[in-house]
């Protein structure tokens, strides 16, 4: 239907990283290989922190696929939108280990163990990834914080990444916060990384890069506070009411217009400090 605005590649605009489709900016590709040492390193733990919408879940994922690559058995637990049923059960799950509602807390403790033990002593790593590390429940950081008491992961055997949203009380991590062996900042995008962006959108899409304007890109900017998740919904909407008006080119007043449609982004590193508001004011 939109073909014209979005080419024959309409994921691209989905906001993706690499092999996944994510578009590799600076802080992605920091992030990614800060992620990617601790687990060529074989060490414990480490903690990726930023903003929501930034790619965090996108850039875990990409670390997983590295992970695979180096040889190492990924194990993956998202725990948005998990149920309150013992998180050990669920690691069980994810290192496809066949629990059963019969196992007790014992038997899947030693079998989780026994598993990694196993593997441990085969030389083969193993990395174990958490995202959105601010939903866990407080048995849940209790049985982190038991994993990364575990001798095999004190030997090098066992990698622990998780992923958390930007501003999360520490408190609330207990010990993990301490210790993480290192902390990964995954920021929002500034001026130039959000212009970069969008071309790799538009050149994934198979469109021109320049069909947004130049106050456009400023504006987009401006309105996203270059949070990746909000440039790609701009993007999307702004594009859709191109194909509907039948124009060859997106300027910023189009871009205002739209952008009534989404919730306001907060305002991150490097953006101006004008609502949306004023910026509706500075152009109408």
């Amino acid at each position: 239907m939109h073909e014209r605005y979005w080419g024959r590649n309409d994921f691209a605009l989905q906001g993706t990283i690499g092999q996944s489709g994510l578009i590799e900016t600076p802080p992605h590709e920091e992030a990614l290989a800060r992620l990617s040492y601790l687990v060529e390193h074989r060490r414990r733990f480490g903690l990726m922190l930023g903003p929501a919408g930034t790619g965090k879940s996108l850039v875990l994922r990409a670390a997983a696929r590295e992970a695979k690559r180096l040889g190492c058995e990924v194990a993956m637990m998202d725990l948005f939108g998990t149920d309150s049923h013992d998180p050990l059960w669920q690691l069980a799950i994810a290192l496809r280990l066949g629990p059963t509602e019969r196992w007790s807390h014992a038997t899947l403790w030693r079998t989780v163990c026994d598993h990694w033990h196993a593997l441990h002593s085969a030389r083969l790593p193993s990395v174990l990834l958490f995202d959105h590390l601010e939903r866990a429940e407080v048995d849940c950081l209790g049985m982190i914080e038991r994993l990364l008491h575990l001798e095999v992961t004190n030997d090098g055997g066992l990698t622990i990444l998780a992923a958390a949203r930007e501003g999360l009380d520490q408190c609330s991590l207990g010990e993990l916060a301490e210790q993480s062996e290192l902390r990964i900042e995954l920021p929002s995008l500034n001026r130039r990384e959000t212009e970069s962006f969008v071309r790799e959108l538009l050149d994934k899409a198979s469109h021109d890069r320049e069909f947004f304007s130049r106050d456009a890109s400023q504006t987009l900017f401006d309105l996203s506070g270059g949070v990746p998740r909000e440039i790609v919904r701009l993007c999307r909407l702004a594009l859709a009411a191109a194909d509907r008006d039948d124009v060859s080119r997106i300027d910023s007043v189009m871009l205002l217009d739209v952008a009534g449609e989404l919730p306001r982004p907060a305002h991150r590193r490097g953006t101006k400090a004008n609502s949306l508001a004023e910026l509706f004011a500075e152009q109408h």
